[in-house]
């Protein structure tokens, strides 16, 4: 999946320490329609909001959450099963970063990818996959703390050396 010209990386940057889950369903959205945010800030913080209430993109209850502790995965996998129409199941990566990229090269291959990763101790920040090298040997992220795309490669995610913001260990793929 490519970038759209449009719209450059850097305006989808997260405003804040908290908004990175929101900005990755904003640039998940920007991905699979043509809709493209006035104002970047003010839609990831009104996804933030709503990422985190007790009502879902599927207008589902979900367990709310402290939005000062970020986005839950189950609130991603809601926006994404809501943006693509499939069902999104959240892998546990972190005792198996092996199996959570072959799981993450095999899903971006038809859709964007939320991953979440973080410490050895937690899942600390959320990034989008967007697509794999033919061969597997590396995905392309949107990081919405750089605002930027980023090439990672697979012996990064297989050993727990990610390096998406200050963060090293694959956590989840949803």
């Amino acid at each position: 999946m490519d970038w759209p010209a449009d719209l450059r990386p850097a305006a989808l940057k997260q405003p804040d320490a908290r908004s990175c889950g929101a900005a990755s369903v904003v640039a998940a959205r920007v991905l699979l329609t043509s809709w493209r945010p006035d104002d970047p800030g003010t839609a990831i913080r009104s996804e933030h909001r709503r990422l985190t209430s007790s009502h879902s993109h599927r207008e589902r209850f979900q367990v709310p959450w402290p939005r000062r502790l970020g986005t839950p995965p189950w609130a991603v996998a809601n926006a994404l099963t809501a943006l693509t129409g499939e069902r999104i199941a959240t892998v546990n990566a972190r005792p198996r970063p092996g199996l959570g990229y072959d799981v993450l090269v095999e899903q971006v291959r038809t859709r964007p990818v939320g991953v979440y990763v973080g410490n050895r101790w937690l899942p600390r920040h959320v990034v989008l996959a967007i697509a794999a090298a033919d061969d597997g040997a590396a995905v392309r992220v949107f990081d919405p703390a750089r605002g930027d795309l980023v090439a990672v490669p697979r012996e990064r995610w297989q050993t727990h050396r990610v390096g998406a913001g200050r963060w090293s260990h694959l956590w989840f793929v949803l």
